[in-house]
């Protein structure tokens, strides 16, 4: 771009930084002289940086990839987890995309090497490293398949994303993904003992396990109670049942582990709500820790199915929601009117009718401080939970 066009360009986004992605390209039609794609990949990328990456966001010479790679890449958060669980000098990620997981693994790591097979991204990639001033990252402009054929150098770890290969197509197994890690790693395992896989929350964690092998962990990434990854660590020849880690990214961070032979082993008790009601959070929910989570803390379960748990005595630490119980109503109108409830959280577990539904019944906006559980007694009866929210410390 000439000066007059760079400073025309800056002076658009930061103009229309604020606008919907479609009114811009109607006013970008409007004005042929500047670069509609690039302007419009940096005020998306600028947007959606400002939650998902402050770092990069506040860093004014980042530039942004296209849509697809702003929707990929891991989070800050997320990223920053995962730095944490790699140990070594020396890490090949494989899948580089926008690079956000190399530059918080070369945080941890004294060198990182990226590779991206894309040759927009890895170009932004490698500037924005610069600017971001991570001098270890060494980048590699190459298919994944064709690094490891050409690499002999041993790494303390490697790290590689899958990605689907029809976006439009939801994916649900891991040999459906792009590189195919089931077919890559023995040829991964020649070059380091310790593979980590990040793959979307709806690949089937039980299916995945049984797709690979030497898998030791494996964590379940949620981020403000919203399901973003899960990891797999992949170990050389080692053998266990693996531990599976819940974890929730908030202001207050939550944790629970278990195995999946725990959670077979352990039978749940059930009861009717007692004084407070506890909900897991959408990581213990995805990893399938009904009854083991159950048994950590000593609480009774609602339902088989409605993974609501209950207890007279208030427990602490919590992988989740508590709240304090008032009423417990049958899921009749008339005997919820009593009430007086105008505006209430609604949320329905293993029930008959819709979110939607129950307000409508009920004659109640959403908000305020009161949350309704509408769910299924172990009696399988219909019942509706009023409660208010508990600070779960």
């Amino acid at each position: 771009m000439t000066n007059t066009k760079e400073m025309n360009t800056i002076k658009f986004i930061q103009q229309n930084l604020h606008k919907s992605l479609a009114e811009i390209a109607l006013l970008l039609s409007k004005k042929p002289e500047l670069d509609a794609t690039f302007i419009l990949n940096q005020i998306n990328g600028l947007q959606k940086a400002k939650t998902k990456l402050p770092e990069f966001y506040n860093n004014k010479s980042i530039i942004y990839p296209l849509k697809l790679a702003m929707e990929q890449c891991s989070s800050e958060a997320t990223a920053i987890y995962k730095s944490t669980l790699v140990k070594g000098k020396s890490m090949l990620d494989l899948t580089g995309g926008f690079g956000v997981d190399a530059y918080y693994f070369s945080k941890k790591i004294e060198q990182v090497n990226y590779v991206e097979q894309n040759k927009d991204v890895f170009e932004i990639a490698k500037n924005n490293f610069t600017f971001l001033e991570a001098k270890n990252i060494k980048t590699i402009y190459s298919p994944a398949e064709d690094c490891l054929k050409k690499t002999k150098t041993k790494f303390d770890f490697i790290y590689i994303d899958p990605s689907r290969r029809n976006e439009k197509k939801r994916v649900f197994k891991l040999d459906e993904c792009t590189p195919n890690i089931v077919e890559l790693a023995p040829e991964i395992f020649k070059i380091t003992d310790k593979i980590l896989i990040k793959t979307a929350p709806l690949l089937d964690i039980k299916l995945t396990l049984k797709d690979l092998k030497f898998v030791t962990n494996v964590w379940v990434i949620a981020v403000d109670n919203d399901c973003k990854e899960v990891l797999y660590l992949l170990e050389n020849n080692k053998k266990v049942e693996p531990q599976i880690h819940c974890v929730n990214l908030s202001k207050i961070n939550q944790f629970f582990d278990f195995t999946f032979e725990q959670e077979k082993a352990t039978n749940s008790e059930y009861f009717l709500p007692e004084k407070f009601l506890y909900e897991p959070n959408v990581a213990v929910l995805k990893a399938g820790a009904f009854n083991a989570v159950g048994k950590q803390f000593q609480l009774k379960k609602i339902a088989t199915n409605s993974h609501l748990y209950t207890s007279q005595q208030l427990v602490a630490n919590f992988p989740g929601r508590v709240f304090e119980i008032k009423s417990v109503l049958n899921y009749q109108p008339k005997d919820f009117s009593k009430l007086g409830l105008k505006k209430a959280n609604v949320s329905c577990r293993n029930f008959k009718d819709s979110v939607e539904q129950v307000k409508k019944k009920l004659k109640l906006k959403d908000g305020g401080e009161q949350y309704v559980f509408a769910t299924t007694d172990w009696n399988e009866k219909p019942i509706l939970v009023n409660c208010v929210k508990k600070l779960n410390k």
